[in-house]
């Protein structure tokens, strides 16, 4: 899929990412001085806003702390990352510092870690991973080796299938407006297909674990300074095999062939495990469906939840799909429609100015 088409003869104008509202400045202020932190603030600057979290950088002097803050204090992602975050202890996850629920207006739970200069890799540049494989490999061991998350791969994924239920995202309205604009029960086809091909993949994986994964991977995944890898994004960690997540860094990041085989080598060898290129092939074909859903949904979500109004959301959609576009189409219930899903979904997006 090429992006410049979708943006040809358009004009947009992204919001600032870094400007902070005076409501922001309130929980921030009001979420410091609640914690046990002694955090003098000079600056704060805002990373990305999650689904499930707002994410910040707090300057303090010489220091810099992450913080992220949730709305939902029972998010059950983001107190898995609060979780997960204070259970890792290796070198490739920043430093946990506090965590809890504050009432501002409502209740808002938060968390704490210390931070540097760090910048997400798909900002820094995402051929930085593949040319320094060794480093990068050596601080994904480092998180991998761990094997203290209790949550397994498995469980995960069939408990994620049941919230990609299109009866439950979508209300009357929006259903309505999806047929209106398209075919309603063909995406649901297309999306049942893939989730009953996930669950049947992941039902045939053996029960094999080498340790802690990340679990998925997206744009605030991984940051780095240049001299080292660090994983921010431990929603998604679990006990599983570093294989699903090599098909996932492949998938996302739009690694090369070649790239892939030598990061897969080199994961394996540092681990200490046998190679099991059949094993990854069912992991690989696990996850590349896997994205082709959270693609799809996404896209309907970002159209008809959030009729295209977040910008910024749908530019990063459209980059990351990119990258693994033709691997996506290779999957047989898209490329049997993979007209309808162009025609359909990926370019009612944006909508030309035409048509405004």
């Amino acid at each position: 899929m090429k992006s410049d088409s979708i943006f040809k003869d358009r004009l947009y104008t992204l919001p600032s990412s870094g400007r902070i509202t005076a409501t922001e400045t309130k929980i921030i202020k009001k979420i410091l001085s609640f914690s046990k932190c002694d955090i003098k603030v000079d600056k704060i600057s805002l990373v990305c806003v999650e689904e499930d979290y707002d994410f910040y950088h707090i300057y303090s002097g010489s220091n810099i702390f992450d913080l992220k803050f949730s709305l939902d204090h029972e998010s059950e992602k983001f107190n898995r990352e609060i979780k997960n975050t204070k259970l890792c202890k290796s070198k490739s996850v920043p430093k946990y510092v506090d965590s809890g629920v504050v009432k501002v207006g409502d209740k808002i739970s938060y968390l704490i870690c210390e931070s540097n200069r760090s910048e997400s890799l798909f900002d820094y540049g995402r051929s930085h991973l593949s040319s320094n494989l060794d480093l990068f490999v050596d601080f994904y061991c480092d998180f991998a080796s761990n094997g203290n998350y209790k949550l397994l791969y498995k469980t995960l994924l069939s408990d994620s299938m049941k919230e990609e239920d299109m009866k439950s995202i979508f209300d009357l309205d929006q259903k309505s407006y999806i047929d209106n604009h398209s075919d309603y029960d063909k995406c649901e086809n297309i999306i049942n297909q893939l989730k009953s091909d996930i669950l049947s993949k992941l039902h045939a994986l053996p029960k094999i674990y080498t340790g802690n994964i990340i679990g998925d991977f997206d744009k605030n995944s991984v940051f780095t300074e240049g001299n080292n890898f660090l994983f921010k994004d431990l929603r998604y960690g679990c006990r599983g095999h570093v294989y699903s997540d090599v098909a996932n860094i492949t998938l996302y990041y739009g690694l090369s062939k070649p790239i892939e085989k030598t990061l897969l080598q080199k994961i394996t060898q540092k681990m200490s495990l046998t190679a099991e290129n059949n094993l990854y092939n069912q992991f690989y074909e696990l996850e590349l469906r896997r994205k082709a859903l959270h693609y799809l949904l996404q896209y309907l979500k970002e159209v008809y939840v959030y009729e295209s109004s977040r910008i910024e959301v749908i530019i990063n959609l459209i980059d990351s799909f990119s990258q693994s576009f033709n691997r996506v189409c290779k999957i047989p219930v898209i490329r049997d429609n993979r007209e309808f899903l162009l025609r359909n979904i990926a370019e009612p997006i944006i909508e030309s100015s035409d048509k405004h």
